[in-house]
C-alpha cells in the first residue's frame, strides 16, 4: 500500500500541473499510436483467444462533452501498457465523436485498434454493452478481469425513457447522444440495468468508476454481485479523470486484494492533488461485506426515517453543493450522517461494520466542483467522513420522481424502508 492508514487524508503537494500534460498530448502527434481506427488490417497484440492472467477492460462512453478528455485517457492507457506485467493485456472500448472501436495493447505491443464497429453504437444501450463485453471476453479471455467504466454519471438516479427529453434531472451512468457530437443530451443507463449486464458477463475482481457521484451505497449494493471491490468517488471527479499511466500496474495486479484496491484509490487521490483540480474523494467498498452492512443499517434508518421524517442535515457532509437542488440530491456522506444522528455507543457499533465494508477512504481536504461555480468544496470532518454517500428522501422529491425511483432499488427493499412511509 502507498499509505498505512485505512482512512487516508491526503494533503496538497506542489507539483507540476497535470492539466498541462493533457494539452500537450492533444497538440502533438503522440496519440497517433494510441487507440485509433486508421489501420485497414490491424496487427493483433498477442494471440487472440489465449487465456492470460488478467485482462483490464476500459469502457469509455465518450459521445458527449468528455470526448477530448477520454482521447487523452486513451493516450495514458497506451503509455501505460509498457508497465503491464507479462501475461496481462489492456482492452479499451471507446465510443466517441469519431467512432465506436475496440483497442488492445500489452507490454511491447502498443495499444491499437483491432475492430471498428459499423454504425453508431449506443454505448449506454444494454444489448450493445452485452455484445461488446462478449466480444472482449471471447477474444481476450483471462483468469481474472478488472473493469474501469468512464463517462458522466449521477449515482443511483434513474433515466426515464419516457420523460428524458423533457426532464434533464433524471439520469444515471453514461451519456450517449447518438449524433457523434459533444452534446450531453442522450441515452443513459440505469444502475440495475448495468448490474444485470455485468452479472451476465463475468465476475470482476474490481469495478472502478471514473465517473462522478458513483460511490453511493445504493449503487454499490446494486452491484454487489458483480465484483469483489468497487472503487469510486462519492463526489465529482477531476475532468482529466484517473492517472491511468501511473495506475496500470496496480490495475493489472493479481490477485486484486484489499491492499491493491486501496493503492489504486490512494494513488488516484494523491495524483489529483497535483492537478488543477486540487483533489479527489475516493473509497473502496468490499462487496462481500455489504449485506452485513445493510442488516446493521436497516433498524437505524427505519428509526431515523420513521413516519416519513425529514432528517435535520445541518452540518452533515454532502457531495453536491446545493442541498435543495432539483437537479441532483445532496449525496450525504453516510458515515458522517450517522455520526451526527446516533449516540456514541450505537455509532461505534455501526462504524465497526462500516469500516469492514469500506476499508479505505482516500480523502483529500477539498475537491473541484463544476456545480459549485468551478470552486472547491471542502471536507467538514475528516475523521468521521466515510467516502460513501447515501440518499435521504424529501417531500419535495416526490414531484421529481425520485421517491418512486428510490423504491426500485434493492437497498431500499432490503432495508425494509417501506415501513417508514417513504
Amino acid at each position: 500500500m502507498l499509505f498505512e492508514k485505512k482512512n487516508v487524508f491526503l494533503r496538497p503537494m506542489n507539483e507540476k500541473n497535470a492539466h498541462i500534460i493533457y494539452i500537450i498530448l492533444l497538440l502533438t502527434g503522440l496519440f497517433a499510436g494510441a487507440c485509433h481506427d486508421e489501420e485497414a488490417t490491424p496487427r493483433l497484440p498477442g494471440n487472440v483467444g489465449d487465456t492470460l492472467e488478467r485482462t483490464i477492460i476500459f469502457y469509455m462512453a465518450a459521445e458527449n462533452s468528455l470526448n477530448s478528455y477520454m482521447t487523452a485517457d486513451s493516450v495514458e492507457i497506451a503509455w501505460g501498457t509498457d508497465s503491464l506485467p507479462e501475461h496481462t493485456r489492456a482492452v479499451l472500448f471507446l465510443d466517441d465523436v469519431k467512432s465506436s472501436r475496440l483497442c488492445v495493447g500489452m507490454r511491447g505491443l502498443p495499444l491499437q485498434t483491432v475492430k471498428t464497429y459499423e454504425g453508431n453504437i449506443c454505448s449506454t444501450d444494454s444489448q450493445s454493452m452485452v455484445n461488446i463485453f462478449h466480444d472482449i471476453l471471447r477474444l481476450y479471455p483471462a483468469r481474472s478481469y478488472g473493469l474501469v467504466m468512464c463517462s458522466h454519471a449521477s449515482g443511483w438516479l434513474f433515466d426515464d425513457p419516457v420523460t428524458k427529453a423533457q426532464d434533464s434531472r433524471r439520469r444515471s451512468f453514461g451519456i450517449d447522444n447518438g449524433k457523434r457530437t459533444t452534446a450531453n443530451q442522450g441515452q443513459k443507463m440505469n444502475i440495475p440495468t448495468l448490474a444485470g449486464v455485468l452479472e451476465g458477463c463475468t465476475h470482476f475482481d474490481y469495478v472502478m468508476f471514473d465517473a462522478c457521484f458513483m460511490q453511493c451505497i445504493e449503487v454499490a449494493y446494486e452491484l454487489r454481485h458483480t465484483a469483489d471491490y468497487i472503487i469510486a468517488s462519492p463526489a465529482e471527479i477531476p475532468g482529466t479523470g484517473a492517472p491511468f499511466t501511473k495506475l496500470m500496474r496496480l490495475l493489472a495486479a493479481t490477485p486484486t486484494d484489499a491492499a491493491t484496491a486501496a493503492a489504486i484509490a490512494e494513488r488516484y487521490a494523491s495524483e489529483a492533488l497535483s492537478s488543477t483540480y486540487r483533489g479527489a474523494e475516493l473509497s473502496v467498498i468490499r462487496t462481500d461485506r455489504l449485506e452485513h452492512l445493510a442488516q446493521t443499517t436497516a433498524p437505524i434508518m427505519q428509526q431515523l426515517l420513521a413516519n416519513a421524517k425529514e432528517l435535520n442535515t445541518y452540518g452533515v457532509q454532502h457531495y453536491y453543493p446545493d442541498l435543495w437542488s432539483t437537479y441532483y440530491p445532496a449525496f450525504y456522506d453516510m458515515k458522517h450522517l450517522l455520526y451526527t444522528h446516533l449516540d456514541s455507543a450505537t455509532y461505534a457499533q455501526w462504524d465497526r461494520v462500516f469500516e469492514e465494508a469500506v476499508p479505505t477512504q482516500a480523502l483529500t481536504p477539498s475537491w473541484y466542483s463544476a456545480y459549485n461555480w468551478g470552486s472547491q468544496q471542502y471536507l467538514i470532518d475528516q475523521t468521521h467522513t466515510g467516502g460513501v454517500s447515501i440518499y435521504l428522501p424529501r417531500s419535495t422529491h416526490k414531484t421529481l420522481g425520485w421517491i418512486d425511483d428510490y423504491h426500485r432499488l434493492q437497498w431500499y427493499k432490503d432495508l425494509g424502508l417501506e415501513v417508514t412511509n417513504w
